[in-house]
């Protein structure tokens, strides 16, 4: 006959169990080895990276430039120059300062390069790498224009030769202010072209590493078993 007996000590709980040698073995079982064992844990296959985790990279790399206060600049430096632009309808010999209404394209490379930084995507990040690109081809022939124009002959001269039946030669040098002032501003103006240069510059460089983190962007494929 077989017998058991169970004994707990200190918190164990201890089974004995007297089985005669004519009978055969019996498995031995408690309450608590009849509790259902959790199932083994499988190996699950890790997730794939997800387009946030993409998305996030791309943002990442693109605001290391720091294009919030890039953007900033380009705006700034662009809505500068328009006014600039407007000399053009003081004097006859300073229609040539029109061009410099193609600064509006400063203003929408820094409108999209902010634009990028608040909301990364693929799509706004090769916007603003086109249009600073393009801003900064303008911006780097601007530079050479106001150049040229400080290489000139000096606007009092330029003004008399305009109206030389009207002035003689005590009023043309009576008139060296005119020089100063547009020295003065075009010198301004020459720097804040140079300034929209290195900007343009430094947004298309991050602009392209993000763009190449997201063409070399391998997903991580994992077979399930």
């Amino acid at each position: 006959m077989t017998s058991t007996s169970i004994t707990k000590v200190g918190g164990i709980t201890i089974v004995t169990q007297v089985i005669p040698q004519e009978e055969a073995s019996i498995q031995l079982q408690s309450a608590a080895t009849t509790k259902q064992l959790p199932a083994p844990a499988t190996n699950a296959a890790a997730p794939a990276p997800s387009f946030a985790a993409e998305k996030d990279g791309i943002r990442a790399s693109f605001l290391l430039g720091g294009p919030q206060g890039l953007g900033i600049v380009q705006i700034f430096v662009g809505l500068l120059c328009i006014l600039f632009s407007l000399t053009a309808i003081v004097s006859p010999i300073l229609v040539i300062h029109a061009l410099f209404s193609l600064a509006i394209l400063f203003v929408l490379s820094g409108s999209l390069t902010l634009a990028a930084s608040r909301q990364t995507s693929v799509g706004l990040v090769w916007a603003s790498l086109v249009f600073n690109m393009i801003a900064g081809l303008v911006a780097l022939a601007g530079v050479t224009f106001v150049c040229w124009l400080l290489a000139d002959r000096p606007p009092s001269k330029q003004l008399c030769d305009l109206y030389t039946g009207e002035y003689n030669v005590k009023d043309c040098e009576r008139i060296w202010g005119v020089n100063e002032v547009l020295y003065g501003l075009r010198g301004l103006l020459l720097v804040l072209l140079v300034l929209q240069v290195c900007v343009s510059i430094t947004v298309c460089v991050f602009s392209g590493k993000a763009i190449r983190r997201h063409s070399h962007y391998n997903p991580l494929m994992v077979e399930e078993k």
